[in-house]
């Protein structure tokens, strides 16, 4: 046990307390776009086999 503290004291000690990241305004963009067609993609995959079942009991009842 006092191995394991030992070591996560001295992980933590080596890693720097700040990243310096960043991250530009395209990125923000980039995830929008990817939820509006992620969103988009859904509703292309539930309407078309909904409309193909609509018309499969169209065409029974026709029968």
């Amino acid at each position: 046990m006092k191995n394991r503290l030992l070591l996560l004291a001295v992980l933590v000690c080596c890693l720097p307390a700040t990243a310096y990241a960043y991250i530009d305004p395209g990125s923000g963009m980039l995830l929008w776009q990817g939820l509006i067609a992620a969103i988009g993609a859904v509703i292309v995959f539930v309407r078309s086999p909904w409309q193909t079942l609509k018309r499969l009991i169209e065409r029974l009842r026709r029968k």
